[in-house]
């Protein structure tokens, strides 16, 4: 099958506490916001994570994302590698892309098209909160546009205890989102799609 079949587009992103800072926090009926990752469980955390990210996208009008086994194994393998070799990029050390890792789960496996995107961020202290870590993204214009795509239909969050900065006192979470629609997308959303990006199809990512 070749690429030009196969590609939408993809979209990658990176947001590091340096660069961005949290807003305060708005009213929430998700779990947890605003307890620190001290606090919380993995599964607690990622579970916050996504509500927060879903009362995002649905008082905007769009469908809500549902969490993917493929797109949070591929998140979690990058949060975890990470915090052990000390970097933050979507790319490793190694040249595998963040595209690479989901492919490796399977996730694209038999379809004629996907879509996919990933953001990054990690946080410590009063900034390691779910809510601190959405805020940041939504904060960043280019990171709020891949949260808020209406294309994506399935999301896989992944918190890993630690940060790519080593230990800085506090402690500190490390968070991978990766968004996916592997051709869930209407024939309608699809078809427009494809006509569009047919003729020039290519890997779409923006800088930091």
């Amino acid at each position: 099958m070749s690429s030009a079949r196969k590609i939408l587009t993809v979209l990658a992103l990176a947001v590091g506490w340096a660069l961005i800072a949290a807003s305060s926090a708005s009213a929430t009926s998700c779990p947890n916001p605003d307890v620190e990752v001290s606090g919380l469980s993995q599964n607690q955390m990622e579970g916050s994570i996504t509500c927060l990210i879903n009362e995002e996208r649905t008082s905007r009008g769009l469908g809500a994302v549902q969490s993917n086994g493929d797109l949070r194994d591929a998140a979690l393998s990058h949060s975890n590698e990470m915090v052990a070799q000390q970097y933050f990029e979507h790319t490793s050390p190694q040249g595998v892309t963040f595209i690479d890792r989901i492919e490796a789960t399977g996730y694209m496996r038999g379809v004629r098209s996907w879509i996919v995107g990933e953001n990054l961020v990690w946080g410590t202290g009063p900034l390691s909160t779910p809510q601190s870590l959405v805020t940041a993204w939504m904060n960043s214009p280019p990171h709020r546009e891949n949260l808020l795509k209406p294309q994506f239909r399935e999301i896989g969050v992944a918190a890993v205890d630690g940060t790519p900065e080593g230990d800085l006192g506090d402690p500190g979470v490390t968070v991978s989102s990766d968004f996916g629609n592997d051709a869930a997308a209407t024939k309608k959303h699809k078809s427009k799609a494809h006509k569009k990006l047919r003729k020039r199809h290519r890997y779409k990512h923006s800088k930091k």
